[in-house]
């Protein structure tokens, strides 16, 4: 039963979200907002209908409901202005009412514009500044309205122990759109550093790791070898005569090729290994724990398997070959930038050579 809410819950709050990364947190807080609100609504309407059987209250209630309900419809369209404001505009229309014409200000129903002041902001597009003040400043007048004037006489005369209950509710509701906002927006923190993170760290075309991140793990890598004086191999690869493959067939046949390779190089490499892309059609790999004789063998597998490997786009197939270049750690002065400086001169000679072949510094 709990993971049937949980996922139901979850839905719900990712209504309209898909396909957009940029607004995502914000249509996240909306349904929230939508879905807690409703809640507590339904919640006042069964005290109204039991204790007070006042329809006209209840009535408010659901209309609100329906609010909430509609707001997530336009979220589901991709109305996010829309469904914010809406959604934004009837809780604050509710609030006022309850608390200006049917329970009156005693229960404190008027705080809960404190907590929505900061709402408008956390519902709609940056890009909306003007409308977002304008509603925080609504928020405010209502508040001072409601707490310094004399309200008209109310719909529903309360006994205390309701007063309390009805209190209770809108206490929740303001510390549940609070902690839910908080939780929401701490979440899609993380993954949008974590995006942020693979994106400066990852070729978006591969998938594998950029330059960068070859430098950073090739370097703890090397120093790890170093204290452990484990052999440690670099070799760098070279797609043959990729200029011809775009060329000939088109950039998005030699985008295919690049991600084939890089495939095959993920495929036929140990998790230790660091493999990534040095630049436009050259790939790095860094053995640890290679020997030189060893990493031989697997680059010249590696080698077979990408000559071997059709490489499809649209309805033509081509194969292509590849030059490697590898050397080994022979000197503990050495740094990563040395040793790929050394496999980049054993792999122009595998050029020299003809190509598709494996050369050693």
């Amino acid at each position: 039963m709990y993971k049937r809410l949980k996922s139901v819950f979850k839905r719900v709050i990712n209504i309209g979200c898909d396909g957009d990364d940029y607004n995502a947190h914000k249509i996240r807080v909306c349904n929230t907002f939508a879905l807690l609100s409703c809640s507590i609504v339904l919640l006042d309407a069964c005290l109204f209908v039991f204790f007070y059987q006042s329809l006209t209250a209840v009535l408010m209630n659901m209309l609100l409901v329906v609010a909430c309900c509609s707001a997530l419809v336009l979220q589901y369209y991709r109305n996010h202005y829309i469904a914010g404001l809406m959604l934004f505009l009837s809780v604050i229309s509710f609030i006022f009412i309850q608390a200006y014409g049917v329970v009156g200000n005693e229960v404190g129903v008027q705080n809960t514009f404190l907590t929505l002041l900061p709402m408008p902001w956390l519902l709609l597009e940056g890009s909306r500044r003007s409308t977002k003040i304008l509603l925080s400043v609504l928020c405010c007048s209502c508040y001072f309205f409601i707490e310094y004037h004399q309200p008209i006489q109310q719909l529903i005369t309360l006994e205390d122990t309701h007063k309390g209950v009805l209190q209770i509710l809108y206490e929740l509701l303001a510390m549940l759109v609070l902690i839910l906002i908080a939780i929401t927006f701490d979440n899609d923190r993380y993954k949008f550093e974590k995006k942020l993170k693979r994106m400066a760290t990852t070729d978006g075309l591969t998938g594998l790791s950029n330059r960068t991140k070859l430098f950073i793990e090739g370097d703890r890598a090397l120093c790890a070898v170093k204290r452990h004086k484990l052999p440690f191999c670099v070799a760098l690869m070279d797609i043959d005569h990729f200029k011809k493959v775009n060329d000939n067939y088109g950039h998005s046949h030699g985008d295919a090729a690049l991600q084939v390779v890089a495939k095959l190089l993920a495929e036929n490499t140990r998790e230790s290994d660091i493999i990534g892309r040095y630049g436009g059609e050259e790939f790095a790999l860094i053995l640890q724990g290679t020997d030189l004789s060893s990493a031989i063998d697997k680059l010249n597998s590696i080698r077979e398997k990408i000559e071997a490997e059709p490489i499809c786009y649209g309805s033509v197939c081509i194969n292509c070959t590849a030059s490697f270049g590898v050397t080994q750690l022979t000197n503990p002065g050495q740094n990563l930038t040395d040793l790929f400086d050394q496999a980049d001169s054993a792999l122009y000679d595998s050029k020299d050579k003809g190509r598709n072949c494996v050369s050693v510094y």
